[in-house]
């Protein structure tokens, strides 16, 4: 289900984030934002571990990132996390993930989409044993070679096999 969250200028962006997701029993993928950021904390890479805290106004290129709420013996837990580009003034693009502050310079749209997690869905089919034709995937000989003419590069199929009982919803 896509979603519109608008956050003001000043406004924890993470922190709207996590409300929406801490709010529902949905998991949250963020899909897109836009305008700018005037501070940011970005964790540093594996290697040196730490934040760095960057101050000044950067507009966002993209944000992606995921949440989603787990509950286990009546208590509820977050999981995920937020991965940013940026571009300051000087046009040096910086990113990372998301590790603290992430402030709005102005109001900052984001594009999110809610579902529910396959954890949280009751599955109908799991006692049935589901029928499924196995997949052909050609033979590797001197006549198909699995290159560009082969049964696994060409397909009109808009449904391959195996694919029609993914949970799609």
């Amino acid at each position: 289900m896509p979603h519109i969250l608008d956050a003001k200028a000043g406004e924890d962006v993470l922190g709207k984030l996590m409300w929406f997701s801490q709010n529902s029993t949905r998991a949250v993928c963020i899909l897109s934002a836009n305008d700018a950021i005037s501070n940011v904390t970005l964790q540093q890479s594996a290697t040196s571990g730490g934040t760095v805290t960057y101050e000044g106004r950067f507009e966002i290129l993209s944000l992606c990132g995921s949440f989603m709420v787990c509950e286990s013996d009546g208590q509820r837990s977050r999981t995920g996390g937020l991965s940013v580009s940026l571009s300051g003034p000087d046009g040096r693009v910086l990113g990372g993930n998301v590790a603290g502050l992430f402030t709005a310079a102005s109001p900052v749209q984001m594009i999110v989409g809610s579902f529910v997690p396959a954890s949280q869905k009751q599955r109908k089919t799991e006692a049935k044993i589901v029928n499924t034709t196995p997949v052909n995937v050609g033979t590797t000989s001197g006549s198909s070679g699995g290159g560009i003419g082969s049964p696994l590069v060409h397909s009109n199929n808009s449904n391959p096999q195996g694919m029609a009982n993914m949970p799609w919803r």
